[in-house]
């Protein structure tokens, strides 16, 4: 199972919307994807039209070892080819606990074991932060996609995160790669683009693709589903079925 962490801790660059419309362009080159919501938010679980679980099939009871429900368990399915695993609630006070926990930064790992043959792809949608939680898709992932916006404030993010990723280098022995940057809001301005620039030669990763701005984001999110299924021949959608063929071909470059 090849496993990507959509992370940065800035909010508000596209991580949900990223997973969401990756996950269902990967689902359309009849790949198992699996979607996780990692985000006590729950942006992702809104975002493709669920209500959050209650009782102990949650992701939050899994990670603190308080159910014995298999896995497969916590998932559900969505019309556009993907399964997700939820956000709920007791997100929020997992991150304290996980503080506590022997091998906490392992448990997200440990919960996705049973699916190793289930899934092609495991997209977890990181939270706005750099804590306990963003460590466990890290750790469970060891490679990272970064949304990032063409300001000022995306270098500093990007940064952060790097910064979060020697540190998983440095404390736990792992190696965390950036398989690239996904521009989201794209503009096509002078400012942008230097931005980008300097970006890029702060940070030599690859710009997997830009996503413009398009209000047709916003009506396929209202509507719970991802824009391949609301506007399957708009080029939004072919910009996200872009960006799978690219993280498709870094898998095969890396596997042949």
């Amino acid at each position: 199972m090849n496993i990507i962490a959509i992370a940065n801790q800035k909010g508000g660059v596209g991580k949900t919307t990223i997973t969401i419309n990756l996950g269902a362009a990967l689902a359309e080159a009849d790949l198992r994807i699996l979607l996780v919501d990692l985000d006590p938010q729950g942006h992702l679980t809104e975002g493709l039209g669920l209500s959050e679980p209650e009782g102990d099939e949650t992701l939050a009871a899994a990670l603190l070892g308080r159910t014995s429900l298999p896995v497969d368990m916590l998932t559900v399915s969505h019309e556009c080819g993907v399964d997700i695993i939820p956000a709920s609630l007791g997100l929020f006070l997992t991150e304290r606990d996980l503080v506590h926990l022997r091998g906490r930064e392992y448990r997200l790992m440990r919960v996705f074991e049973p699916l190793e043959d289930r899934y092609d792809y495991t997209l977890i949608d990181c939270p706005p932060t750099l804590g306990q939680l963003t460590d466990n898709a890290l750790v469970a992932a060891r490679k990272a996609l970064v949304p990032i916006q063409p300001e000022d404030t995306s270098l500093r993010a990007l940064e952060m995160l790097l910064d979060q990723i020697h540190s998983i280098r440095d404390g736990l022995g792992l190696t965390v790669d950036i398989v690239g940057l996904v521009v989201n809001q794209a503009d096509d301005t002078l400012v942008a683009r230097r931005t980008l620039e300097t970006l890029t030669k702060a940070v030599p990763v690859p710009i997997l693709a830009s996503i413009r701005r398009r209000v047709r984001l916003k009506e396929a999110w209202a509507a719970g589903k991802p824009v391949t299924m609301t506007e399957p021949t708009g080029d939004t959608a072919e910009a996200f079925r872009g960006l799978a063929q690219a993280i498709m071909q870094q898998r095969k470059e890396v596997t042949a």
